[in-house]
């Protein structure tokens, strides 16, 4: 059987942190006065501190969405024949598309150095051929960097060794822009990174809306051609349209590159991910809440 193969896309749309300021009304100015006159007559100054530690090392996602959140990627309970695929691969299909969303999503080694060998040893053939080609391509919608996970090396390291995810993946026909058929297995899931600067304590939680799916074309001798196709958005993240890696916005820091846009939304609410992913430019640049 011969087809032509589907391009691939990763689209990464940067999210960034902000917080609101209060008001300078009367009842804040009263405040004001009545701090400044306590200050000046008391003999040991006050000394504001801020904490930009976020998250607690012994309950890294307390307080969040994500305390109920799976650890890792989970397979559908029941598994069943999709058209003319029998179950037996389609359950071979969920398994494929879960050893590379591990391998991008929690691999440490590939989201902190920058190290994705274990993903492209999951491609084979034309798809891999077409992933180290369009590596570093000059088009940022063809530059297959974007595919994997990555932080930029040395802005990030991880809190603990667990990642939590919320979402599903399910198995549909379909057929692609060139007529051929194929079996796609659907992957929208929300995912929590707790991550701190390394040797400063300092921490965040980065949150990241994946949705898209991975593409398998039956070559007519038992085995498949694997296409990874998705989107996502990460916050914290400073707007850098120049980088393909993710620069991690911690909460002592001012943002960096694109200002970003738009009222701040929930980091952990798919739906307006999906959203904005669906209707935003390549690389805009919204708002998030405090992850």
């Amino acid at each position: 059987m011969s087809f032509r193969p589907r391009a691939a896309l990763s689209a990464a749309v940067a999210a960034l942190t902000l917080t609101a300021c209060a008001p300078f009304d009367g009842v804040l100015r009263d405040s004001v006065e009545d701090v400044l006159h306590d200050v000046a007559t008391d003999t040991a100054p006050i000394v504001p501190t801020l904490d930009f530690d976020q998250v607690d090392r012994d309950d890294p996602f307390g307080g969040t969405d994500a305390e109920d959140y799976a650890e890792g990627f989970d397979l559908p309970d029941e598994v069943a024949a999709v058209g003319p695929y029998p179950t037996g691969r389609v359950r071979e299909a969920y398994e494929t598309a879960q050893d590379l969303l591990e391998a991008v999503y929690l691999n440490q080694d590939a989201v902190f150095d920058e190290d994705n060998s274990e993903f492209t040893s999951l491609l084979t053939g034309q798809a891999l051929d077409w992933y180290l080609e369009n590596h570093g391509n000059e088009d940022p919608l063809l530059d297959t960097r974007h595919i994997p996970f990555n932080l930029t090396p040395g802005t990030a390291e991880p809190i603990g060794d667990v990642v939590k995810v919320n979402g599903a993946m399910w198995a549909e026909e379909a057929v692609d822009e060139y007529g051929f058929d194929y079996l796609a297995v659907r992957t929208e899931y929300t995912i929590v990174h707790p991550i701190a600067r390394p040797g400063d304590p300092v921490s965040v939680r980065l949150v990241t809306s994946h949705l898209g799916e991975v593409s398998f074309y039956d070559r007519g001798d038992g085995t498949w051609d694997v296409w990874p196709f998705w989107t996502r958005s990460a916050g914290p993240i400073h707007c850098l349209s120049d980088q393909h890696t993710l620069t991690p916005a911690y909460p002592d820091e001012l943002p960096r590159g694109e200002r970003p846009k738009g009222r701040p939304e929930d980091a952990y609410d798919l739906d307006n991910a999906r959203d904005d992913l669906e209707s935003a430019d390549e690389g805009e640049c919204g708002t998030i809440q405090e992850t």
